[in-house]
């Protein structure tokens, strides 16, 4: 059985670094190593662990995440490269796939987009690291396809299941206005930790708006909404 593929995630935000987390561990085959927010201690750890992949995003402080990557080709690093970033800039696009980025995902993204992109890195990883010297190129083509493909009930992450999901969805659809996570747990008879999982799950895969409502006194509430 092959070595499972361990993974650096470099994300200044520390709900989208739970996202991430929350992604990888969902599809077999793959651990997370550690997590930073910034390029230079993503530089930092890959000197005293080399993982086998990288996901990255563009908007870091201090050096962002183009100079990150460049700095790990410096570095002679051949560990792989996922850029996950709100940046559409087709400037900053090409800079990192010429870089060696292995794929570029735009936030927000569904669960199915960023799984496929790991299952295509690690189809690849698995076959050029099996021992034989040549390969054709059909097999080739297949393994550095990126393929879209609908959204599956079971590709769901680890502890979401499709059932209540839709419930959160058809909860969000009927408010008149955004929900908060306790709101919505009242709602539905769950607890709020699980209600949170679910509206950040949707947020994440795009499908809900997530805002701010700010008191007088005390941390602001989140409040979500579904994404017209």
């Amino acid at each position: 059985m092959p070595e499972a593929i361990d993974v650096l995630i470099v994300e200044d935000d520390p709900m989208v670094a739970a996202i991430h987390r929350q992604f990888i561990g969902a599809v077999p085959g793959f651990i997370v190593a550690g997590v930073v927010s910034s390029g230079k201690d993503a530089l930092e750890f890959l000197q005293q662990h080399p993982v086998r992949l990288v996901i990255l995003d563009v908007f870091l402080p201090g050096m962002d995440g183009v100079a990150t990557l460049q700095k790990i080709r410096e570095m002679n690093r051949t560990v792989g490269v996922i850029v996950v970033s709100a940046s559409r800039d087709t400037n900053t696009i090409n800079a990192v796939l010429k870089a060696g980025a292995f794929d570029y995902v735009i936030k927000p993204f569904v669960f199915e987009r960023i799984q496929t992109s790991l299952r295509s890195f690690q189809q690849l990883e698995n076959r050029l690291n099996r021992g034989a010297d040549q390969i054709d190129q059909k097999e080739l083509d297949r393994l550095l396809q990126v393929q879209q493909k609908e959204t599956a009930a079971n590709d769901l992450p680890k502890g979401l299941n499709p059932q209540t999901l839709q419930q959160v969805k058809n909860l969000l659809g009927h408010a008149a206005s955004p929900l908060s996570s306790v709101e919505t747990a009242q709602a539905l008879k769950i607890s709020r930790i699980t209600a949170r999982r679910y509206l950040e799950y949707l947020v994440a895969a795009g499908e809900a708006t997530l805002e701010l409502e700010y008191q007088k006194v005390g941390r602001p509430t989140n409040r979500y909404a579904l994404r017209k």
